[in-house]
């Protein structure tokens, strides 16, 4: 007869339950993060790797990660490979969103392909005549151009997109790790809004990322709130509030009038608590609500401000 070897190894933040796994090639075993950050070394393969919400784990330069059956990350976790790390097989980020309304995402993962299969798997809205709940932004003219039933297309890494599911599960995203920067070229053409978004499996920081030249002119980005007025409203992040760009998340920027290119750096990576549709900043907000619309203003002190106009504020 012939025992199941099939065994698991799980770190609740402290410990692993059955020995580290790390630096092993045991591919009948499923890796599981249950809590805290796990830092690999060296040549590790698994049958599965899972990282649940509120746990990270890093992959140094130079090391690498194989799985056979692939990486989970659910809603919250994050994981890092710097520098020339690798993380072979597929990986899948799952994130929860509160309610059927819009929201801006990104793909956080190379190679998620959107199809009818993808539409059903994720209960993606749908819309007038072949109209799905995903969309594109055009900025030339500033409209939305949305996927249609029976359309086939690759989520772009970099680029944002509004999202509307018919009912509160989970929507995911398969493919590869990004282990590299991922450039955007930006449209200068109507308002100059371009609708960009996370695409690693971590945080990044917004500030190093609106140094990017070609956002010189307003270092602010915008991203979407549903709990503001009826259906939900834009709001403004500025250079100062360093706002924590969470893995699938979308938002605006604007371009210069020159346009030009953005890069996502890779070493702009960071772990913490999950930022997703969240802001831990204090602050001063002066807001009106009339009839369900918001209008709000924000007040800063800073000894660097001047009288004038000040780019990022």
């Amino acid at each position: 007869s012939v025992a199941n070897a099939q065994s698991s190894s799980t770190y609740d933040g402290t410990s692993w339950d059955s020995g580290s796994p790390i630096g092993t090639t045991d591919t009948s075993k499923d890796v599981i993060i249950t809590s805290g950050n796990v830092a690999f070394s060296g040549t590790s393969s698994f049958k599965s790797l899972t990282i649940n919400a509120g746990a990270s784990a890093t992959l140094p330069t130079g090391d690498s990660i194989t799985t056979v059956d692939g990486t989970v990350l659910n809603a919250g976790a994050s994981l890092i490979a710097e520098g020339t790390s690798t993380v072979t097989g597929n990986v899948t980020y799952n994130r929860n969103l509160a309610t059927t309304n819009w929201y801006l995402m990104s793909s956080p993962v190379v190679g998620e392909t959107y199809d009818d299969t993808y539409v059903t798997a994720n209960s993606i809205a749908s819309g007038t005549v072949d109209n799905r709940g995903i969309a594109l932004y055009t900025s030339s003219d500033d409209s939305w151009d949305y996927m249609q039933s029976g359309e086939t297309a690759t989520f772009t890494s970099g680029n944002g997109y509004s999202v509307k599911r018919s009912a509160t599960v989970d929507i995911s995203f398969t493919g590869t790790l990004n282990v590299a920067d991922v450039g955007v070229t930006l449209s200068n053409y109507g308002n100059r809004f371009n609708l960009l978004g996370n695409p690693y499996t971590s945080y990044i920081n917004s500030a190093p990322f609106l140094a990017n030249a070609a956002l010189s002119e307003t270092q602010t980005i915008w991203v979407y709130d549903q709990t503001l007025s009826t259906n939900g409203s834009y709001v403004v992040k500025t250079l100062a509030e360093n706002f924590i760009l969470a893995p699938g998340q979308g938002f605006f920027v604007k371009a210069n009038i020159a346009g030009g290119s953005v890069n996502f750096a890779e070493t702009n990576q960071i772990h913490t608590s999950d930022t997703f549709q969240k802001t831990s900043k204090t602050e001063v907000k002066i807001q009106l609500s009339v009839n369900g619309a918001i209008q709000y203003a924000k007040l800063y002190y800073l000894n660097t401000a001047t009288t004038g106009f000040d780019v990022g504020y």
